[in-house]
């Protein structure tokens, strides 16, 4: 019988183990989200036919090797999508590059600044961004 137990024993131990490298290297709820950008309330104007919209979500607690989520942008409608996100606290980095790859929010949400922070807490959830007219 001791022989039966401890192979139960060492079973539950290795599901153990198993069960935290996944949760260590990024298993966990997954989720949906998406949203639109405006600023002051409108739709961001562009300049011209060219450019990009980038918005990214930066885990707040990143570890290393941990890449950010690059949201799929429609920048005519303004609107963004993450699929398969986890939930967790974000920094927001959002960039509207014109067609000569110039911010017209001159980097003030770009990665290394952005005071932009969101909690993803439920699939399907809509973050809505609107960006004062006066930057920071």
């Amino acid at each position: 019988m001791h022989r039966l137990a401890r192979l139960a024993l060492v079973i539950v131990l290795v599901a153990a183990a198993a069960i935290l490298v996944y949760l260590a290297v990024g298993g966990g709820t997954r989720t949906n989200i998406g949203g639109t950008i405006t600023r002051d309330g409108k739709p961001l104007v562009w300049k011209d036919d060219g450019g990009h919209l980038l918005v990214m979500f930066v885990p707040e607690d990143r570890k290393p090797g941990q890449d950010p989520y690059a949201a799929e942008t429609d920048r005519t409608a303004g609107t963004f999508r993450i699929p398969q996100i986890k939930a967790g606290r974000y920094l927001v980095a959002i960039q509207q590059f014109d067609d000569r790859h110039q911010d017209a929010l001159r980097s003030k949400y770009d990665p290394s600044k952005s005071p932009l922070r969101v909690d993803v807490t439920e699939d399907g959830q809509v973050i809505d961004i609107d960006l004062p007219k006066d930057l920071p």
